[in-house]
């Protein structure tokens, strides 16, 4: 898989994990701390739907981000290593 790719999944998946993670914390009525602590780093995520969407949508940048640079990190210390 290219860096791009791992970008993607990553991103797709931790938006999906954070979104899937507030919703269980608006039926459970008080968000957890580590929720309030992701509202803070995420500009505008709170438990609304807008809220959510804007979450959904820094949590994707994040993961591809991430993603993306520790694969290409790890590729090039790879063809280092193995040229």
């Amino acid at each position: 898989m290219t860096p791009f790719e791992i970008g993607l999944c990553a991103g797709i998946a931790w938006a999906a994990v954070l979104v899937v993670w507030a919703l269980a914390e608006m039926t459970s009525g008080e968000p957890s701390s580590w929720l309030i602590m992701v509202a803070c780093i995420y500009e505008g995520f709170d438990l609304t739907p807008r809220g959510l969407a804007i979450g959904a949508a820094w949590a994707f940048a994040d993961g591809f981000l991430s993603g993306f640079l520790i694969s290409w990190i790890i590729n090039v210390v790879l063809s280092f290593f193995l040229h």
